[in-house]
């Protein structure tokens, strides 16, 4: 497993940094140089470069976590109307991919043609539109509602299981409401805050689906996307791989603080444990006459997040080109671009691709999960650390540089290894992304497995393997279930990695989406949306009931 690891993991970074050092930017020719790394850093637009993925990450975390605080607060703590159907529709946006929630609200918020500035120029008598989402506050803005739910995901648990007693003694000592926040609540919270703010920091600085879509077009970059341009869109129009690799090593560093923060402060929460044997009901505060105003709140963030921008989609995706959303449009409706999708052999083509591509990589990452998560928590060899630190690295590897890794691989081994330009080796690099979740989530569910009964298998002569199958796998299923519909929901949406590795042989339904919306087409490119993101929600339900009955198995 350390072998298999070492190479999905390690092989391709350290490619990646030959690559930097080679004269052609190929990790096999001959040669040594370090110009490449004076043409990253030591030209004029590098600093430019940095401080905007700076303010990109520093500002999208921010809001997002902002915006993912607040609803976990009122979700899991208060007395807001519709908890319950609200805790179930905060996961509602992970089933609209980055890149569709940017084209969504680029056809809402686009300076000329986007539907809510010309409604706010028309109806207030603007000259010139209020809002232009090719922009970094734009990026900002798109980027925070596609983290919410993730933030949610990381922060409600822990609202969800703070003992009341602690806030109770608070007040029963006669604290305020700031001071029982200050004293009390927020350092019960800090693991959780500090966990899920550096890996939405990590998140936003390898993200590209909303940068290149927003920021590309004004020519506003980020790392990511620089390192996109720099591949598919160089002035020579020949990849600099050499600069790529070189922008990436520096890139690596960054990712790397920011993963060993997150690990230090996941391996640190122990020390914040506050739930007991006995049973306990969270307190629920109070909204009193803020009730309805809160609803209202939560109620709007899921109309930006959701159905603003997929209603937009809708709209475009039976026009028969871009248009404003009005009565006198409505005539124009026809079905015609769904009829082409379902009728067209190269959409066929890339949507059988997308499911078998997600089929195998989920399986694989489903596989590997429970093997690696078996070893590290149960067998625990020497070298289990090893294994356990492997499995988590992918997490701060950016797509786009997953991407160019690959390549450096497979070109190199293209004789013994006939997968470069394949739906393969879209697979493998799927497979090394999605590890890292895999094996947290699979880490996450063991651990609460008491080993009584594989003890008992073991003293009655089963060995290791027999107890895997006939015991720990069913007792872990619904986990493992889970960890398969996630990985393939996000297989068949992530767009980064399948545009590096794309070709005419391996084309997918997010590659197909971006090429049609990038070349002028935004009608094809919603239908292709609309469809992918019905497609998703599916998944995205089946793995709700999953993931809800995997919590229900391992209480």
């Amino acid at each position: 497993m350390a072998l298999l690891l070492l190479y999905l993991v390690v092989v391709p970074l350290v490619l990646l940094g030959i690559s930097s050092i080679r004269p052609t930017g190929f990790p096999l020719e001959p040669g040594f140089t370090l110009d490449n790394f004076g043409k990253v850093f030591l030209a004029g637009d590098f600093a430019p470069l940095l401080s905007t993925t700076v303010v990109f990450a520093l500002g999208s975390t921010a809001l997002a976590l902002v915006f993912g605080t607040g609803l976990a607060w009122l979700i899991e703590r208060t007395d807001l109307p519709g908890r319950g159907a609200f805790r179930v529709l905060v996961i509602l946006p992970m089933a609209t991919p980055p890149v569709l929630l940017a084209i969504g609200w680029a056809m809402l918020l686009s300076p000329r043609t986007g539907f809510f500035n010309l409604l706010l120029r028309d109806g207030l008598g603007l000259s010139t539109a209020p809002f232009n989402v090719y922009s970094v506050p734009g990026m900002i803005f798109v980027e925070a509602l596609a983290l919410v739910p993730t933030a949610f995901l990381f922060l409600a648990p822990a609202f969800r299981n703070m003992d009341p007693s602690l806030e109770e003694a608070a007040l029963a000592s006669g604290a305020s409401t700031w001071r029982l926040i200050r004293k009390v609540l927020l350092p019960l919270l800090w693991p959780a805050l500090a966990a899920c703010a550096v890996f939405l920091l990590i998140v936003c600085f390898v993200v590209f689906d909303i940068p290149g879509t927003l920021g590309m077009p004004a020519r506003i970059y980020v790392l990511s996307t620089r390192i996109f341009y720099l591949t598919a869109d160089s002035p020579s129009g020949v990849p600099l791989y050499g600069q790529v690799s070189a922008l990436g090593s520096f890139f690596l560093l960054i990712l790397a603080v920011l993963g060993y923060a997150y690990f230090r402060f996941t391996r640190e929460s122990q020390r914040y444990r506050t739930i007991s044997g006995k049973g306990f009901r969270p307190r629920q505060s109070p909204l009193g006459r803020w009730r309805w105003l809160a609803f209202g709140a939560v109620s709007v963030y899921f109309l930006l997040a959701v159905v603003a921008p997929l209603a937009i989609l809708v709209w475009a995706s039976l026009m028969p080109y871009q248009t404003k959303p009005n009565l006198a449009s409505l005539s124009l409706a026809t079905l015609d671009n769904h009829a082409d999708f379902l009728r067209n052999a190269r959409l066929i083509t890339a949507s059988l691709n997308s499911l078998t591509i997600a089929i195998v990589s989920a399986t694989a990452v489903a596989l590997l999960s429970l093997v690696v998560s078996w070893l590290v928590v149960r067998q625990r060899p020497r070298g289990a650390t090893l294994i356990d630190n492997l499995a988590f690295a992918p997490i701060a590897i950016p797509g786009v540089m997953l991407g160019v890794a690959v390549v450096y691989v497979y070109l190199s081994l293209d004789r013994v290894f006939p997968v470069y330009g394949t739906i393969w080796i879209l697979v493998i690099a799927y497979v090394t992304h999605y590890l890292s979740f895999g094996s947290r989530l699979a880490n996450g569910v063991m651990v609460q497995i008491h080993p009584e009964l594989e003890e008992a298998a073991r003293a009655s002569g089963a060995g290791g393997f027999r107890i895997l199958a006939r015991i720990t796998a069913p007792l872990v299923w619904p986990a493992v279930a889970a960890i398969w519909i996630w990985v393939l929901a996000h297989a068949m949406r992530e767009l980064s990695t399948a545009l590096m590795l794309s070709s005419r042989n391996n084309t997918v339904l997010p590659t197909l989406l971006w090429d049609y919306w990038t070349g002028g087409e935004p009608t094809r490119a919603a239908t292709v949306g609309v469809w992918l993101v019905l497609a998703l929600a599916l998944i995205l339900a089946l793995w709700h009931v999953l993931a809800t009955r995997s919590a229900t198995r391992t209480s």
